[in-house]
C-alpha cells in the first residue's frame, strides 16, 4: 500500500523558493517517497525519529507514520547547516 505525503507549511514555502531547475528534481524525489518512505538515511540524537533524504545538495527532512500511512515532510533546504536550522525548527514548535 503506498504512502501519502503531508507537507508542512514551512516546507511548502521552502519549496516554492527552490531555483526552478532544482525544484522539480526535489519534487520528483519527495515522490518516490510514497513508494519506498525508507530510502532517506535515519537521523540520530535530538533529530532521531526523522530521516534525510539526498537530493543534489539538498536534503529533505521527514518521518514516517506507520500506522496512518503517511510520510510527512517538514523541510527543505541546501545541505549545509540544514540540520541546524531544523533542531532550532523543531525545538520552536
Amino acid at each position: 500500500m503506498p504512502y501519502r505525503l503531508m507537507y508542512s507549511k514551512t516546507c511548502r514555502d521552502q519549496i516554492r523558493s527552490l531555483h526552478p531547475r532544482i525544484k522539480p528534481i526535489v519534487k520528483a524525489r519527495i515522490q518516490e517517497l510514497k513508494e519506498n518512505p525508507f530510502q532517506g538515511k535515519a537521523l540520530e540524537k535530538e533529530l532521531s525519529g526523522y530521516y534525510s533524504l539526498v537530493t543534489k545538495r539538498f536534503r529533505v527532512i521527514y518521518n514516517i507514520d506507520h500506522q496512518s500511512h503517511v510520510v510527512q515532510i517538514h523541510y527543505v533546504g541546501h545541505r549545509k547547516g540544514i540540520y541546524e536550522l531544523f533542531k532550532e525548527f523543531v525545538t520552536k514548535l
